[in-house]
């Protein structure tokens, strides 16, 4: 087993909010972090994140299935296979970090953006962030988008949920969500809740959140690693991720979302956060995991079906290789494309289909 030398603390933060402009009018920040490294900067990376978390434990109870972890006091955690073979065999040779939202928010600017910068010289693949927008003018509030989600005036994402809670007459949860989480979504999930409810009134403010995975989490985040040091550009880029995750318009039958007119809040809303940055990716690997999903959910339990009335395993294999075959026959233009572009690039084992983080796909949200 590798052993990974542990550091001092050296600068301690307690509850100092990631954004270099903390105010009242504008706060933003990111929330959550899980970034993937090959295993072989496991030392060095542990000796980093120990100069700023302090000491780590290390146990056994590593997350997505590796063996082993180094745990910090604020939550974060090193997950990693101990043994070479089984880390090159089950996770492709990788490693993960997972920052949780509370040990961002523990983060100063400068350190959260010196992370950054560190885990992408290190070659780190990103695959989960969440970026926040905190509204302390509450411009609009959750209820108030019942109607216009119902008019589906709204673009960028396409579902919506209402999730409002109350207590014997209490309003105790005031939420909206748009898009969808997992491999139902787009990489790109939007939550706009009352925080002041929340956070049992500590925070008086209205949160717009975006969490990011697969492609787009990783472009967010080498975007965000390349701010060359400028705490303004670091904050900027975020304000802008968030701004450009959704628009809201006056629909009137136009397919030009451009040429709609916003809702004044939320014209409000991007003014202030200085624009919008849309991230866009292809679609190559999207409808690679939909297909692999799409059989899981929905052909499984047929085929389970057809498994036992077969008179043997090696029948049923090879009626299913006769299906295959016909199949290949009869693939459309675009999904003969997908299958030349990711041939031989899946290997599946234990169970497990393997991407190149070397995080099992049904534990990544791509």
């Amino acid at each position: 087993m590798e052993q990974c030398k542990e550091a001092q603390i050296v600068n301690g933060t307690g509850g100092v909010l990631p954004v270099p402009f903390s105010q009242t009018q504008n706060a933003v920040g990111i929330h959550w972090l899980r970034i993937s490294f090959q295993k072989q900067h496991l030392a060095d990376l542990a000796h980093w994140l120990s100069a700023m978390w302090g000491d780590f434990d290390q146990d056994g109870f590593g997350l997505w299935s590796y063996d082993s972890r180094l745990a910090w006091s604020n939550g974060c955690s090193l997950n990693y296979d101990a043994e070479k073979e089984r880390s090159q065999r089950v996770h492709v040779g990788a490693m993960t970090l997972d920052v949780p939202g509370s040990a961002c928010d523990e983060l100063t600017a400068s350190d959260l953006q010196l992370i950054f910068e560190y885990c992408a010289a290190i070659g780190g693949k990103c695959t989960r962030m969440d970026t926040y927008f905190d509204d302390y003018q509450r411009r609009i509030y959750p209820r108030q988008l019942d109607q216009v989600i119902e008019r589906n005036d709204f673009s960028g994402l396409r579902h919506a949920a209402v999730r409002h809670k109350w207590d014997n007459g209490k309003l105790i949860r005031e939420e909206v969500s748009f898009g969808e989480r997992g491999s139902f979504g787009n990489g790109k999930y939007l939550r706009f809740y009352n925080k002041e409810l929340e956070s049992n009134g500590e925070q008086k403010c209205n949160r717009w959140e975006v969490e990011f995975t697969g492609d787009k989490a990783n472009q967010v985040f080498h975007r965000l690693a390349s701010t060359a040091g400028s705490l303004d550009a670091f904050a900027t880029l975020i304000s802008s991720l968030v701004a450009g995750a959704i628009t809201f318009v006056h629909r009137t039958g136009e397919k030009n979302i451009s040429r709609l007119d916003l809702y004044d809040w939320w014209k409000d809303i991007r003014d202030r956060l200085g624009g919008c940055v849309t991230i866009r990716t292809s679609r190559k690997k999207d409808s690679l995991t939909g297909k692999i999903k799409w059989i899981e959910r929905n052909v499984s339990p047929s085929l389970a079906c057809l498994k036992k009335v077969f008179v043997s395993e090696r029948v049923f294999l090879r009626w299913l290789f006769d299906v295959c075959s016909d199949g290949d026959s009869r693939m459309s233009r675009f999904t003969q494309q997908i299958s030349e572009d990711n041939e031989a690039m899946l290997d599946y084992e234990r169970g497990r289909l393997l991407t190149s983080t070397g995080v099992p796909y049904e534990c990544r949200v791509s």
